[in-house]
């Protein structure tokens, strides 16, 4: 919780939740605000997911019941919800404002995706080893299991016609393999090489059959990390054929990455000691690279902080906001105030800072970064709490009053143009 002089917000338990597959929410829900500029934030601790106005940076009255509510994602007038104490995902239905259904699954999800029209979700149980879909319209979800040992992260494509999936590198070493599902079909095909090694995640541009795929390497006990361009057009036709790589780009570490324009930024941490990285001002750092990917050619590299990276955004003012758990807290330049898990890095100038925050929160992991559209203003999900941040002075914006959660914030994700 905030120190003293924030607004605190008192989160009330929606009574739309809806419980087991295919439930509909209840009568007598508000009606919808009308806010033309809204943001979800989910609540871990509360199981709730709060609709905020994005426009002028308040809460609004309305929640959303959502059992252990992590992870979101939204795509054409759906959202949803990763439900962490629970074995289903919630879905959110954005135009009338309330939880539509409950898709009960087999095990607790660890990640989510959902088609670029919204009608399917997916999700990641990685107990069982299993990829589990549902449609948005009823709820329901279909009996077929896609199989993936260790099944740990969802990359969608574009058009929402592939998903790639990535198998825990915590699962064991050696991992030389990612997944591929075509999301009409369900046809569902491997890719082994050794052009990967602990494939983590990937990034698609526009091609729905070409990605980067970033390897883990040491950082999840392999070898070395790398970025490799990966097309699978082939891999799932009728005869199959081979997936074709690039030469891979040598990288200090791959867990995070965002394209901009040609440009490739990846974020990952070296082993350390006793690799050291050239110009870390903090106690440990990660680094990120920018790879030219006409040619896979990794050039600059600039000093981060350290830890598991999982979220970048790009700003519309030319800043990426790049964000990690687990990060080497270091002591702040004021009392009370620590060196946390987020580096913004300026394009413009290739300088990167590090805010500073309370040191009385409980951790310091960033896990969830917004923009909000054609403001200069990013939300910022840092130890369980929402920083608003102006990002033309890169700093908590000193002109709006920052939020206090009641709880502990995990995500944030704007459902509006």
């Amino acid at each position: 919780m905030r120190p003293n002089g924030y607004v605190s917000v008192v989160w009330m338990v929606a009574l739309v939740a809806a419980i087991g597959c295919g439930s509909s929410s209840q009568s007598n829900t508000p009606p919808p605000t009308g806010l033309s500029k809204r943001v979800l934030l989910s609540n871990q601790f509360s199981s709730t997911v709060n609709l905020l106005n994005g426009q002028k940076d308040t809460f609004t009255t309305k929640t959303f019941g959502a059992p252990g509510a992590g992870k979101m994602v939204t795509a054409n007038g759906q959202t949803i919800v990763l439900d962490g104490t629970q074995n289903d995902i919630t879905v959110i239905d954005n135009t009338k404002e309330v939880v539509s259904f409950s898709i009960a699954l087999d095990d607790q999800p660890v990640d989510i995706a959902i088609t670029s029209d919204g009608a399917v979700a997916f999700a990641a149980e990685r107990n069982l080893g299993e990829v589990r879909f549902g449609t948005t319209v009823d709820g329901a979800l279909n009996p077929t299991i896609l199989h993936v040992p260790a099944a740990r992260r969802l990359v969608m494509s574009p058009k929402g016609t592939k998903l790639l999936v990535f198998s825990d590198p915590q699962s064991g070493t050696g991992i030389n393999s990612i997944f591929v599902i075509d999301t009409a079909s369900k046809g569902i095909a491997v890719i082994t090489s050794s052009h990967f090694d602990q494939p983590f995640t990937a990034v698609f541009g526009t091609s729905e059959t070409q990605a980067f795929v970033l390897n883990c390497g040491p950082q999840c006990g392999g070898t070395t990390a790398s970025v490799v361009s990966v097309d699978f057009s082939n891999v799932l036709a009728s005869p199959a054929g081979p997936a074709n790589f690039s030469n891979n780009a040598s990288v200090a570490g791959a867990t995070a990455g965002l394209l901009n324009g040609s440009t490739l930024f990846v974020a990952g941490t070296p082993p350390q000691p006793p690799a050291t990285v050239a110009g870390c001002p903090l106690s440990r750092c990660g680094v990120l690279t920018a790879i030219d990917t006409t040619s896979m050619t990794p050039g600059n590299s600039v000093p981060i902080t350290d830890g598991v990276h999982g979220k970048m955004a790009m700003t519309t003012t030319g800043r990426i906001y790049i964000g990690a758990s687990g990060c080497t807290v270091d002591p702040g330049s004021a009392p009370n105030t620590v060196r946390g898990c987020l580096s913004i890095f300026n394009v413009s100038t290739a300088a990167t800072k590090f805010p500073e925050e309370s040191s009385f929160r409980q951790n310091f992991d960033v896990t969830g970064l917004q923009p909000i559209s054609n403001r200069s203003v990013i939300y910022v999900v840092q130890a369980g709490e929402l920083d608003i941040f102006d990002t033309t002075a890169d700093a908590i914006a000193s002109n709006i009053t920052q939020l206090d959660v009641i709880g502990e914030a995990i995500d944030v994700l704007q459902i509006d143009p």
